[in-house]
């Protein structure tokens, strides 16, 4: 895979019998900010509520990466 901005999210809805599903997630807001009443957290809180709906035993876990800067 290759290098990714960053942040960026990794979202794993896990369910029974070793089925499910892992993404991984960049979100970018256009040149004039995101869509109206929405932000990138909601948008993947709604994703992750989907995949948690979706039948019974299914667990989501959703990680952010990112970089941070230390002055020493």
């Amino acid at each position: 895979m290759p290098d990714l901005s960053y942040p960026h999210y990794q979202l794993q809805a896990d369910g029974p019998n070793e089925t499910g599903f892992r993404l991984t997630v960049v979100i970018q807001d256009g040149v004039g900010g995101p869509l109206p009443g929405m932000t990138s957290q909601g948008v993947l809180e709604a994703l992750k509520q989907r995949l948690a709906e979706s039948g019974d035993g299914v667990t989501v876990r959703l990680t952010k990466h990112d970089v941070t800067a230390t002055d020493l």
